[in-house]
């Protein structure tokens, strides 16, 4: 399922001073040193979201996603709160198929505020890689300041800011020892037809209007001057 998006200037007032935050830059085969922590998320429009139940012998909670157009892009989003009968954490979050943005670098953010669908996260991931076959990674270590989305507790939700102008199904993937796959988003470089706005069809149909009228006046103008000469042999 491809879907075109469209952008609007309402877009750009919706976004808050956070849109202002320093950006960590996510190059392909590159790994971050931490991802940048916002305090809210980025607004703008939303386009579309989904939540998935997980369950396996490991973990088990609610991996969440969606899409938002911001006017000059669209930024993914992803957040997993893992359940308090599960019984190992996570530790990676991925996101694929972002493979069409080619070499075009993109930008990753997180923020612990709760939104739309979005909870308010207790774990923070460390850093962020990017891979040549289109998977962005999240990881989410043990140590001093951070650990993994233990069993209660909820990730961050990680941001990933494109100039991507079109979006179509994806993958959103959990890790740890055994891997797990929810529905997601990813951007798309496809061009697919789009059904015309009303206002563009009202403007195609002034214009062959005009075409028409022009063309019978350019014949009755033809007719006339045939008429004319044939009057001009006659005498």
């Amino acid at each position: 399922m491809k879907l075109r998006m469209k952008h609007s200037a309402l877009a750009l007032a919706l976004l808050g001073a956070v849109g202002v935050a320093q950006a960590t830059v996510l190059n392909i085969d590159s790994v971050t040193t931490s991802v940048d922590t916002v305090a809210s998320s980025f607004s703008g429009i939303l386009l579309a979201q989904v939540s998935t139940n997980i369950s396996n012998s490991s973990y088990n909670g609610v991996a969440r996603t969606a899409v938002y157009d911001t006017g000059t892009g669209l930024d993914f989003y992803y957040q997993y709160s893992n359940n308090s009968t599960s019984v190992n954490g996570v530790d990676r979050m991925t996101g694929y198929d972002f493979s069409s943005l080619g070499s075009s670098a993109v930008s990753v953010f997180q923020t612990g505020a709760a939104f739309g669908i979005f909870t308010a996260g207790t774990e923070a991931s460390n850093d962020a890689d990017r891979s040549t076959l289109g998977v962005l990674g999240f990881n989410f270590k043990p140590g001093a300041n951070s650990s993994k989305i233990n069993p209660g507790n909820t990730s961050f939700t990680q941001i990933v800011r494109t100039n991507a102008r079109d979006f179509k199904a994806g993958n959103f993937g959990l890790l740890d020892g055994i891997g797990d796959n929810a529905q997601g988003y990813a951007p798309s470089a496809i061009a697919v037809s789009a059904v015309p706005e009303p206002e563009t069809v009202a403007m195609l149909l002034v214009g062959l209007g005009l075409m028409a009228t022009i063309i019978r006046r350019r014949n009755k103008d033809e007719q006339s001057s045939d008429k004319i000469e044939t009057q001009i042999r006659l005498v």
